[in-house]
């Protein structure tokens, strides 16, 4: 399966700690329990980061201001498109320096789920399994995967058991989130 979801068909929520607001691109639930989520987020000011008790938790900074945080006490300036993992229940506070700031946030239940994020700039090939959930973000430029094309700001899904070449014309995050 391969499945084009565009920028505008991504749900607008409030943040879980009511600071601001995500852009989901796709999750999976059990109940009201998140297994796991992919979303955007615009970070317009300082304050803590929600609490995600027995998640683990990737950020990548996409575009707009830089973000420095303050995890567990110690200091982490986000890189642009440099992922960054942390603990759920991670006391994270954040600092946003010129301006709003717009980054890339992966979730995912730690006993079920597992998740990677790999930033691409060229032709790079992937062996996924049927199991996992794939999706590509185009952070600049374009990029496809299987016939299929995404703007910068769209994502595509992959579900397949097959070695995929993924192709952007810029930069794109690849996240594989795959149950244990």
């Amino acid at each position: 399966m391969i499945a084009l979801i565009r920028a505008s068909e991504y749900c607008e929520q409030p943040w879980k700690n009511g600071g601001g607001l995500t852009r989901e691109i796709a999750a999976a639930f059990s109940g009201e329990r998140a297994l796991w989520r992919l979303s955007l987020a615009t970070i317009e000011r300082d304050g803590p980061f929600s609490e995600f008790r027995g998640y683990d938790r990737t950020i990548i900074a996409i575009d707009g201001g830089a973000v420095e945080l303050e995890v567990e006490g110690q200091p982490v300036r986000l890189d642009h498109a440099e992922p960054y993992d942390f603990p759920g229940e991670a006391r994270v506070t954040c600092r946003v320096i010129g301006g709003a700031a717009r980054d890339l946030n992966v979730l995912t239940l730690r006993d079920d789920f597992v998740h990677d994020c790999a930033i691409i700039t060229a032709p790079t090939r992937f062996v996924l399994d049927d199991d996992e959930d794939v999706f590509v973000y185009a952070i600049e430029g374009s990029a496809m995967a299987l016939g299929a094309t995404c703007g910068a700001g769209d994502t595509l899904r992959l579900q397949v058991d097959d070695t995929v070449e993924i192709v952007t014309t810029g930069l794109a995050a690849v996240v594989r989130i795959t149950p244990l």
